[in-house]
């Protein structure tokens, strides 16, 4: 260890962060808050070899506030590093890599811990896999699929998360693994409200008709009492006077939602457009004439969320029936993760069951209502009453989290486990995220190297897809998995320099000038091709059939690259890999569940594995 911080990881969710920490990181905090920088801060990351990858995406996660960091890497720092690498400087020259990248980067956050292992990756792989076990995730960089392989089965067997980056001249690749990760917080880019105003509950109901005595909406109410009636509370009414209250979504005909709409100007033009006086004659006439711009404020935004009144309350969402039905919840052990054991109490309260042995293979209603999340929107009202209609809607969630609290630890107890194990305030958590709860799992890297469990077909697939994108990104795929048999068979990369220390040793020319590096550019080209092509007919498909022929272009380009690592492309790639990093650690979005391809000459992604 060459550095270290005093502080513990994660200490301030029990304590409240530093003031000065909370202004470090106040951006990231706005993104995944305090627990997930708990999170972060508990992280420790192994990068295995130094190059600009690598340490662009370590140095991410540095600034981010990670717990600690070990590089592993047994090269020295040559003239070019300097090109490309911007945490190595000329007076590291002739020394070891992973002590000057370390020392650099401990520069930018002295918060972080961080140590160095001067040893080969290869030798810690085969010969150490209990290294990996200290740490949270194992970031790879311009590891042989082989070594990867390996690397994969010893983090998997000690549940460390993996993510491999490699970048080849103008392309990158990002790959993850791991058993099983599990999402709760997916923070999707659009959502919207679940408030129910088509099927509220007795106590919503209660509060609605306060405002509508006798049906009649605002009635016993003054102009600006009337103009604060929260939106939801209008909509619940109309429904209600529609007598379509539970009423499925097809039952809401183009007619009838715009019965719904006319509903909800009548409540609030009325009285504008009444004269009871000849003196308001004039003005009742002026309000005609203006149809709905003498709406308030609170009928406009009734209007713009008519839609709630026609949408399927609380709808189970594709995505989670699916995860409802993994095989796993009808297996759980007293060992499995609470996630588990929350899902098949959600699957019961969904069910309407008591999640006995005979509701196990039940299908879902198809009117199964998910509980309450529990948050509404802004909209316009008095202080009072927004606060009660707040009160409802969060009373109403707990009551649905305690709910599936109970099936829940009915649960806990068929598998033996304490019903403690999950707390009120855990399965309230869990209910707010609920709709979006998935388990991500990836093939294994020892699959895709020998094309086992459908990676061939899937890879087949990609290359004859119709999105030119996709085909071409997989076509990219297929190149770089020839460079690294290559690699693996001849010890350096295509187009690179011959060397003595290589299996090209035998076509050193013994008149080459003393001091010339040799490169063989044809040679390289043609037994790189028959590695493409020999790779296409493993997974069946042919390379003059693939996207056009441009698999000989690119075989070219991956000679001329000849491994190098463009730091413009590795930052890209060392941004999408310290996020996904965040992903795994923070449990929070959707971490990339195949493998990506960055093409930096199109400015293009695809995900191809």
């Amino acid at each position: 260890l060459v550095w270290s911080s005093p502080r513990a990881p994660g200490a301030f969710a029990a304590t409240g962060m530093e003031e000065a920490k909370r202004r470090r990181y106040d951006r990231q905090l706005r993104i995944w808050g305090e627990h997930g920088q708990a999170r972060l801060e508990s992280c420790k990351v192994c990068l295995l070899h130094c190059g600009p990858t690598g340490v662009e995406t370590i140095k991410n996660l540095v600034l981010g506030g990670i717990h600690s960091f070990t590089l592993v890497d047994d090269a020295l720092v040559t003239p070019r590093d300097l090109g490309n690498n911007f945490f190595v400087h000329e007076s590291d020259l002739g020394k070891g890599r992973a002590a000057a990248v370390a020392a650099h980067l401990h520069e930018l956050n002295t918060s972080v811990s961080g140590a160095f292992v001067d040893e080969s990756v290869d030798v810690v792989v085969d010969q150490n896999p209990d290294f990996f076990a200290a740490f949270t995730v194992v970031v790879a960089s311009r590891v042989s699929m082989k070594t990867l392989a390996k690397l994969d089965e010893a983090c998997r067997a000690r549940d460390v998360a993996l993510v491999a980056l490699d970048t080849l001249g103008l392309v990158g690749t990002v790959r993850l693994s791991r058993t099983e990760h599990r999402v709760l917080e997916a923070k999707p880019e659009e959502t919207d409200f679940d408030l129910r105003v088509n099927k509220p509950w007795p106590a919503l109901m209660d509060f609605a008709r306060r405002f509508a005595p006798g049906g009649v909406i605002g009635d016993a109410l003054t102009d600006a009492q009337r103009a604060h009636i929260p939106w939801a509370v209008t909509l619940v009414n109309v429904v209600e006077g529609l007598g379509m209250r539970d009423a499925p979504p097809s039952a809401w005909t183009a007619d009838r939602r715009a019965a719904a709409k006319a509903a909800i100007k009548a409540a609030f033009l009325s009285r504008a457009r009444d004269a009871p006086s000849a003196d308001d004659a004039e003005a009742a006439a002026t309000a005609a004439a203006l149809g709905d711009a003498v709406l308030p404020e609170n009928a406009t935004e009734a209007l713009a969320a008519a839609r709630h009144a026609w949408k399927a309350p609380g709808a189970v969402p594709p995505s989670l029936k699916e995860t409802l039905s993994d095989p796993k919840l009808d297996a759980l052990d007293k060992n499995a993760p609470s996630f588990w054991f929350l899902l098949a109490g959600l699957r019961a309260f969904l069910r309407g069951d008591g999640g006995d042995e005979a509701s196990k293979l039940a299908a879902l209603p198809s009117d199964a209502v998910m509980p309450l999340e529990g948050s509404i929107p802004d909209m316009t009202s008095t202080t009072e009453w927004y606060v009660e209609l707040q009160r409802l809607y969060r009373e109403k969630a707990d009551a649905d989290a305690d709910a599936v609290l109970r099936h829940t630890r009915f649960f806990l107890r068929a598998a033996g486990a304490s019903e403690e194990a999950v707390t009120r305030e855990e399965a309230r958590f869990f209910c707010r995220h609920a709709a979006h709860a998935r388990a991500v799992r990836w093939r294994s890297v020892k699959d895709e190297l020998v094309w086992a469990d459908g990676a061939g077909a899937a890879l087949a697939a990609k290359l004859a897809d119709p999105d030119a994108t996709v085909a071409w990104c997989a076509a990219r795929y297929v190149v770089a998995r020839a460079v690294d048999v290559y690699r693996e068979t001849r010890g350096r990369y295509p187009g690179a320099p011959l060397s003595v220390d290589t299996n090209d040793a035998h076509m050193m020319r013994d008149d080459a000038e003393d001091g010339r590096e040799l490169c063989d550019v044809q040679g390289d080209t043609q037994a790189l091709r028959s590695i493409v092509e020999t790779t296409l007919k493993e997974i069946g498909a042919e390379a003059e059939r693939v996207n056009g022929g441009v698999v000989e272009s690119m075989v070219v380009e991956a000679v001329r690259c000849a491994g190098g690592e463009p730091h413009t492309v590795a930052a890209v790639l060392g941004g999408v890999g310290a996020q996904e990093v965040i992903k795994l650690v923070t449990g929070q979005f959707e971490p990339e569940a195949h493998t990506l391809v960055y093409d930096a000459a199109k400015a293009v992604t695809a995900a191809v594995l």
